[in-house]
C-alpha cells in the first residue's frame, strides 16, 4: 500500500481528516452547517457539530482501516504551505461498509466557490485511489440538480454509469433524479449497492 496520506496540488494542501485536530474539525462543522453548502438538499444540512462528527468519523476510520480517506483542505500560501483554515473536506474513502468502491466526494467552504479548488480535490483523490488500491473502482454519486458538482465529476475524468430517480429509501433523496459515476465499468450488484444508499 503506498502512503496517500498528505499531499499538494497547483493551490492546496491536503492532509488526512484526524479527529484530534479540533481546530480542523471546528472549521469543518462550520461548513457543513452552513446552508449554503446544502443549496441541492436543504434538508440534508446537519443539526449539530456532533452529527458532522460522525461523518468525519467515518473517513478517519477509512484511513485507518484502507490507508485512505478524506483530506482537510488548507490554500497553500506563497510558501506554498497550507494556511491554518480548513477551507472544506473531500477525497476518496471507503466509507459504506460492504460496498467495494472508492467514494469520491467534496464539501467546501462557499467562500471559496469558484476557484477550482473541488477539481483539484477530486483528481487528487483518483490519484490517491489508483495507489492506494487500485483494483477497488472510484465511484460518486450526485443529485441532478447540482450541475457544479457533477462537472466537477466530468473533468475528472469519470463517467456516468446510472442516472435517474433515486430508488434508496432515504427520506432526504428518494425519487430525486441522481447520477452514479464510476471510473470503469462496475458490476450490476455494485451498481445496485451505489443506488441503494441515496
Amino acid at each position: 500500500m503506498t502512503d496517500t496520506s498528505y499531499s499538494v496540488t497547483q493551490s492546496l494542501r491536503l492532509r488526512p481528516v484526524d479527529l484530534s485536530d479540533e481546530a480542523a474539525v471546528a472549521d469543518v462543522c462550520a461548513i457543513f452547517r452552513d446552508p449554503a453548502t446544502w443549496m441541492h438538499l436543504p434538508a440534508g444540512c446537519p443539526q449539530s457539530d456532533a452529527e458532522v462528527r460522525m461523518i468525519l468519523a467515518r473517513h478517519a476510520n477509512s484511513w485507518k482501516n484502507h490507508g485512505l480517506g478524506w483530506w482537510f483542505i488548507s490554500v497553500r500560501d506563497a510558501d506554498g504551505q497550507g494556511v491554518n483554515a480548513v477551507v472544506g473536506v473531500g477525497g476518496c474513502a471507503l466509507n459504506h461498509p460492504g460496498v467495494p468502491a472508492w467514494n469520491l466526494g467534496f464539501r467546501l467552504d462557499p467562500a471559496v466557490w469558484g476557484h477550482g479548488y473541488a477539481s483539484e480535490v477530486a483528481k487528487a483523490g483518483l490519484v490517491a485511489a489508483k495507489k492506494a488500491n487500485p483494483d477497488i473502482p472510484v465511484t460518486a454519486r450526485v443529485l441532478e440538480r447540482n450541475p457544479a458538482s457533477w462537472h466537477v465529476l466530468n473533468k475528472s475524468g469519470l463517467t456516468v454509469v446510472w442516472q435517474g430517480d433515486d430508488p434508496s429509501d432515504d427520506p432526504l433523496t428518494t425519487g430525486l433524479p441522481r447520477r452514479v459515476y464510476a471510473d470503469r465499468p462496475i458490476e450490476p450488484s455494485l451498481l445496485g449497492q451505489l443506488k441503494a444508499l441515496g
